[in-house]
């Protein structure tokens, strides 16, 4: 790797012009490291006593990245035309990555110790995308969202905000030096250009995060994309704001009224909700109020404590401005291994503030140990000496991500149990996993562990779900199109063409259905989208679910099945009862008016929690399963006046044999989360559902299959 990369030489003509002319002088500023011990202070409170709330500290925690490193990459670019990257890389790596490492470290080893055997794949897959800075997308991917931490909730997710500042580190030394190539070509400062390119990334990030909020908030929340304004609001401060200087008589009201923005974020506003929108400009606001309030370097004095930049100068916010980085990386993986600890979704005033008495010692400790001994050799290096250590540090920096990534992704690919194509049960001793038959039968199960293990149990999902035919959860663009996964083996003449249609719970009986296909002669199709469910549509504020609702008896008139198979009751997570979602019969109508057959699958049951991670816990298959008592007294199909060509199938006693459910039935695991069924339990379904199904829907057979 070069070890520069510079600005190509100007013209001639030019060549003798002060580039470095309009930059910024470089000047402490001991009221911005207050402030970043506050904003960061704010976020651990407001984790672990603010029921969630997101406090805007993290949005002030990008914005002074933004300000430091754009002033520092501007005024190396444009005084040498060049950056040092092998410096710049080095810094990094001892500024930002060793401490982080070592939290990556010690929580890697703390989840494989506390959490269940479930979570360790995940827990690895983050622990890389942590240490490689691309967490915000990890938890994209993995579906997850930034809110109040619950007892599943990743110990690595609060480096998403992390990675958003690593990447912003590769990309914006790129902004600096074509900053100044452009300076040198036009008439413009190099802060002028470096401005102009920053409020162009700004509007385009802005603008990105108002189109995704209206898709999907979570996703919003997380991206890079979306952040970058932020960052570069501090950058805009950095170049123009100590340009702005207040008059005297106003700092003072200006800076209270700064503070009283930062405080009062958490506590007035949903960011989790609003931010990075527009509202995300409350504490970004106040952050600029403080800076602006601040006295000028050129004055020689400094800011009064009764002024809030004199206050945030003061010790004990610029201590916990020297912690703040161990106090953010260590509070989260104790909050999290708390809450699994005790097994609860909150934590008690003890707990909170037990954990934030161990996460201020740990990033004294983080600081003391390992920020200053790495700083101090930072500074007394100097000459070649100082460049054969830079690279040996930055070798090191560079093995320590390659070895981490690299073994993380062995480890995941060793203890995750591949998902084979084809049936779930294929070559399974029966007579010892025999699932649903062992219900109403005399059996009992033999002592045997039960089946499938619980190693990446989470990844076996249906065939349909392994496709892109399926539409996901959430508002992404296109996601309200109705789209059908055809059958991979469809007959050539059907004798009937099934479609499973509605959310998930439409599809995890996939495997069950493309069994019957093959004995009968049947086609299969697939059409679904992600927590979509028939119910009534929202008028006022409409969404890709409704777009799929209203799209779908369209899809049914130009398909023509012969049956539409969809749940037609839901059971509660939390508490409730069973129950018809409002709307839902309306939607019926439509389908059989669309000309096919329509079959109504009572729920299958739903569980608060994971049940593998329960069983990995070392619970049983009864205290780990849903509960009875949420499915009503009668079924709720049964007391409706169903649409004509309406069938409706209640399944309930194979998941809870004699009124009382169970996670594993006949050795096989009946969960493969909290709500989905396994495809090794479907499949011994097959025989059950198909005598059900010769009972409510008999014309769906031919004569020679009775």
């Amino acid at each position: 790797m070069p070890r520069t990369i510079s600005v190509p030489p100007p013209r001639a003509s030019r060549a003798d012009e002060p580039v470095a002319g309009a930059l910024l002088e470089r000047r402490h500023r001991p009221e911005l490291h207050g402030l970043r011990g506050l904003a960061i202070a704010g976020v651990v409170l407001f984790h672990l006593f603010g029921a969630g709330r997101v406090s805007g500290g993290i949005d002030i925690f990008l914005a002074i990245s933004g300000f430091l490193f754009t002033a520092m990459l501007l005024r190396e670019a444009g005084s040498t035309g060049k950056i040092d990257f092998l410096r710049y890389f080095v810094r990094l790596a001892k500024r930002i990555l060793a401490p982080a490492a070592l939290v990556i470290a010690v929580t890697t080893f703390a989840g494989l110790l506390l959490l269940p055997l479930t979570r360790h794949a995940q827990l690895i897959a983050e622990a890389r995308a942590s240490l490689l800075y691309f967490e915000n997308f990890e938890l994209i991917r993995s579906q997850l969202s930034y809110e109040a931490a619950g007892a599943e909730t990743s110990p690595f997710q609060h480096f998403w905000s992390l990675s958003v500042q690593g990447q912003f580190y590769l990309i914006w030394p790129a902004v600096a030096l074509l900053a100044v190539w452009l300076a040198r070509r036009s008439r413009f400062s190099p802060t002028v250009t470096m401005a102009t390119l920053i409020v162009l990334l700004m509007i385009a990030s802005f603008a990105a995060a108002l189109v995704m909020q209206q898709q999907n908030q979570a996703e919003a929340y997380l991206l890079t994309q979306t952040r970058i304004w932020e960052l570069g609001f501090g950058g805009l401060l950095a170049l123009l704001g100590a340009r702005f200087v207040l008059p005297h008589g106003a700092r003072t009201a200006a800076g209270w009224l700064g503070l009283g923005l930062v405080i009062s974020c958490g506590f007035v506003l949903d960011g989790a909700a609003l931010f990075p929108g527009p509202w995300a400009l409350w504490p970004l606001a106040g952050m600029a109020l403080i800076l602006a309030s601040a006295t000028p370097p050129s004055s020689g004095q400094k800011d009064p404590r009764r002024t809030a930049a004199g206050l945030l100068s003061t010790a004990p916010f610029t201590r916990l401005g020297d912690i703040a980085y161990g106090l953010f990386l260590w509070h989260w993986p104790l909050l999290i291994f708390t809450l699994d600890f005790r097994g609860a979704s909150g934590l008690t005033l003890t707990d909170s503030v037990s954990v934030l008495a161990l996460s201020l010692l740990l990033g004294w400790v983080t600081h003391r140990f390992v920020e200053q001994p790495l700083a101090r050799t930072s500074s007394t290096e100097s000459g070649p000496g100082a460049r054969r250590a830079a690279g040996k540090t930055l070798a090191l920096a560079a093995s320590t991500l390659i070895v981490g990534g690299l073994g993380a992704t062995i480890y995941v690919q060793m203890t995750t149990s591949p998902q084979q194509d084809g049936l779930a049960m294929a070559g399974v001793d029966r007579m010892l996993y025999p699932g649903a038959d062992i219900i109403d039968t005399d059996r009992s199960a033999r002592d045997v562990e039960f089946y499938p293990d619980l190693s990446g149990i989470s990844r076996r999902v249906p065939e349909y779900a392994r496709t892109d035919c399926h539409q996901p959860t959430g508002d992404q663009p296109g996601s309200g199109e109705v789209l059908v996964c055809e059958d991979p083996a469809q007959p050539e003449n059907p004798s009937k063409t099934i479609m499973l249609a509605g959310g998930s719970h439409a599809g995890h009986w996939h495997n069950a259905w493309i069994i019957l296909a093959e004995k009968h002669n049947w086609e299969v199709l697939v059409s679904t989208k992600g927590g979509c469910v028939f119910r009534g549509l929202d008028t006022e504020d409409p969404n890709t679910c409704d777009e799929w609702l209203t799209g779908f008896p369209d899809v049914v008139a130009d398909r023509q099945p012969d049956l539409v198979v969809t749940p037609g009751t839901a059971i509660p997570r939390e508490s409730g009862t069973e129950s018809v979602h409002e709307g839902a019969p309306d939607h019926w109508d439509a389908i059989t008016g669309a000309g096919t057959d329509l079959l109504l699958v009572r729920g299958t049951p739903r569980q608060t929690q994971n049940v593998p991670d329960c069983l990995a816990d070392g619970g049983d298959s009864i205290e780990c399963a849903p509960e009875y008592e949420k499915y009503a007294d009668v079924n709720p199909l049964n007391e409706l006046d169903l649409p004509e060509n309406t069938y409706s199938l209640d399944l309930t006693e194979h998941f809870c044999p004699a009124q009382e459910c169970s996670a594993v039935i006949g050795n096989i695991l009946v969960y493969r989360d909290s709500h989905h069924l396994t495809n090794e339990y479907v499949e011994t379904m097959v025989p059950h559902l198909e005598q059900e199904l010769r009972e409510s829907v008999p014309g769906l057979f031919s004569p020679q299959a009775s």
